[in-house]
């Protein structure tokens, strides 16, 4: 079985390379299946992200839930751990030490991660078992690894990726924050496991 880097080194270099008509293709069909689910429609506070090099994006979803008034909410980078800022069209952006935006805001203003109702959570490789490998700074799994104790299922966890960033089988590492679901463009898989 490939390492874990070994993975996400292959799947970061093919995702980079996709042309931006198949970005553009992806994002919309991912958004169409997104905003479907219950979990999006009954959530208020949705943390995003935006898309870097050839990641799937939330564009289309983002400005349809603030369009209906909900909360969104982009990840800051707050020591070894995520912090989530509000977001809305006109939030000033800084670049944090990763080079990657995000909201300019007052750590007043940040939100923790068990006060979110919804995740959508970019990787670079996945399984059907809805396991995940991220950029590899954990960043996602410390922030919610409350949810790995039994009884804590808020907020809900969902991956987003290109279906072709998914693999045959994930070995998860012990400190693995399980999805409870991962949406691509192409197809909606479930956690069936009894974990969360």
């Amino acid at each position: 079985m490939e390492s874990h880097d070994d993975l996400r080194q292959r799947n970061r270099k093919r995702r980079a390379a996709l042309a931006s008509e198949r970005l553009d293709a992806a994002a919309q069909l991912l958004a169409a299946k997104l905003l479907a689910l219950p979990e999006y429609r009954q959530a208020r506070r949705i943390a995003a992200y935006f898309a870097v090099n050839g990641e799937i994006a939330l564009t289309p979803v983002i400005d349809r839930a603030l369009a209906e008034g909900k909360q969104v909410y982009l990840p800051n980078l707050d020591r070894q751990a995520l912090r989530f800022s509000p977001y809305f069209h006109a939030q000033k952006m800084r670049i944090n030490r990763f080079r990657l935006p995000e909201p300019d805001v007052d750590d007043s203003e940040m939100l923790a991660p068990a006060d979110l109702d919804l995740v959508l959570a970019p990787l670079v490789v996945f399984d059907a078992d809805c396991n995940r490998i991220g950029m590899g700074g954990g960043y996602y799994d410390r922030s919610f690894a409350f949810r790995k104790i039994p009884g804590n299922s808020r907020p809900r966890l969902i991956g987003v990726a290109h279906e072709m960033q998914k693999v045959d089988r994930i070995e998860p590492e012990e400190w693995d924050v399980r999805l409870d679901m991962v949406v691509t463009d192409q197809a909606i898989y479930q956690n069936s496991g009894t974990d969360l």
